[in-house]
């Protein structure tokens, strides 16, 4: 595959209940709430493109189900990819209500995601029932004059990691403010300046999540 194909492209998923207003107010037991899906193209081609979604629980790194959908990318604007009823979703997937799960949506071209994982929350953030994902950094390592790879560890899963260096160390992360529904992931940090004098072992990487942030 070409990378200018994926230059070419611009997907966003969105979802909306449709008929209320606040979209993390749908009851479980309301039969005409359905969730929409659907997807903005801005771009024309003609590649192979498909979209994962799948709903999740807070206690588990395991799908509770997963939706497969091909991907029309001959023209561009508004498309609706599908259209759930929600209380039935949730009685499928034995969420009993809208703070036990979520559902991720990721876009893949030829096998390859497009971009992070969307997600699409059932409830506020501060009523979501989240487990201590004991968040934790298991290995630091230099991959180049700037370049650090942080591999980070979850016992459960994570909603808005924040990741930061306090001590002086100016640049960016490959990825923040991410959710992380895997027990580990490498993010990279990339440094302004060189790291040729710098000892990787005394780097103090803070690690938050949405847990924390709620915890009396």
């Amino acid at each position: 595959m070409e990378n200018g194909s994926l230059l070419c492209e611009k997907y966003v998923f969105s979802s909306l209940f449709n008929h209320q207003i606040n979209t993390f107010l749908a009851s479980v037991n309301d039969s005409n709430a359905p969730l929409w899906l659907y997807q903005i193209n801005e771009f024309v081609n003609s590649t192979v493109n498909s979209a994962i979604c799948s709903i999740r629980s807070f206690d588990s790194f395991d799908s509770r189900v997963s939706m497969v959908y091909d991907i029309d990318t001959r023209s561009p604007g508004l498309q609706l990819v599908d259209v759930w009823i929600y209380p039935l979703i949730m009685e499928q997937t034995n969420c009993l209500n809208s703070s036990q799960c979520l559902m991720l949506c990721s876009l893949f071209s030829y096998g390859e995601r497009l971009a992070d994982e969307q997600a699409i929350l059932f409830a506020r953030p501060k009523d979501i029932q989240l487990f201590n994902p004991n968040l934790r950094t298991v290995s630091i390592e230099q991959k180049s004059l700037t370049e650090i790879d942080f591999t980070i560890h979850a016992d459960k899963p994570a909603l808005f990691v924040w990741l930061d260096i306090p001590n002086g160390m100016n640049g960016y992360f490959s990825r923040n403010g991410f959710h992380l529904f895997e027990e580990e992931t490498i993010v990279t940090f990339t440094s302004w300046t060189s790291l040729t004098n710098f000892d990787i072992k005394n780097i103090d990487l803070n690690i938050i999540s949405l847990y924390d942030v709620t915890q009396p």
